[in-house]
């Protein structure tokens, strides 16, 4: 089982959308718990997406239709560094 790291502010946006919508926070915790057993993080709930240019290296993950998790990964943990607006909104 992989250890979930909260970049920058991750854990504040992780607590707002607790907050500000039920719906999407259930589907990003639906989401996490996969990411921390599933052997390929590049398939899954929320539809993974490698990004390009300045993320490169780096996926993305469809909480809703303007919400994005923005995440990368090793053999070990999960680095969670944008939980949130489409990208850098």
């Amino acid at each position: 089982m992989r250890d979930l790291i909260f970049h920058q502010s991750a854990w504040e946006n992780y607590e707002e959308l607790r907050k500000r919508d039920k719906r999407s926070h259930k589907k990003l915790r639906e989401i996490l718990k996969e990411m921390q057993r599933c052997e390929d993080l590049t398939q899954g709930l929320g539809k993974p997406e490698a990004l390009k240019y300045a993320l490169s290296g780096k996926y993305s993950r469809r909480l809703s239709a303007k919400e994005r998790l923005i995440y990368s990964f090793d053999n070990q943990h999960v680095h969670i560094y944008a939980i949130g607006g489409h990208y850098d909104n």
